[in-house]
């Protein structure tokens, strides 16, 4: 995978997207970013660092109100290795990487934050 490439970069997103069992991966607002959505309505937004893409920055997407009520997500940057050796036993993908750092270090605080969110903004 190419990620120097847009090409390869929506690739790598749609992976991450399917392996977090989100609903879509597309375009953001730049050649260098991704976002992730999720049926829930939860965004991340994917940003790869140029050149080379060594470093992803992912960053939970919340609603302006968020920012009113004091709530947030800081965002997380993961290094994902320049050569992986595909095949070696233990070695994960870009893909498998990325969704598994969100899991670990982004996922539960995203969906607390909407929770919370929801609890303020309810009518």
């Amino acid at each position: 995978m190419d990620l120097t490439t847009p090409a390869g970069l929506a690739s790598l997103a749609r992976g991450v997207a399917k392996l977090l069992q989100a609903e879509r991966a597309e375009p953001g607002d730049g050649p260098d970013r991704q976002r992730i959505t999720y049926a829930d309505g939860r965004i991340l937004e994917l940003v790869f660092n140029r050149p080379p893409s060594t470093h992803v920055t992912i960053t939970p997407v919340l609603p302006d109100t968020a920012r009113r009520h004091g709530i947030g997500v800081p965002p997380i940057t993961v290094y994902l290795p320049t050569r992986s050796r595909q095949g070696d036993p233990g070695v994960q993908t870009p893909a498998q990487l990325l969704a598994d750092q969100i899991r670990a270090r982004t996922e539960t605080a995203h969906t607390v934050a909407v929770a919370e969110l929801s609890k303020h903004t309810a009518p």
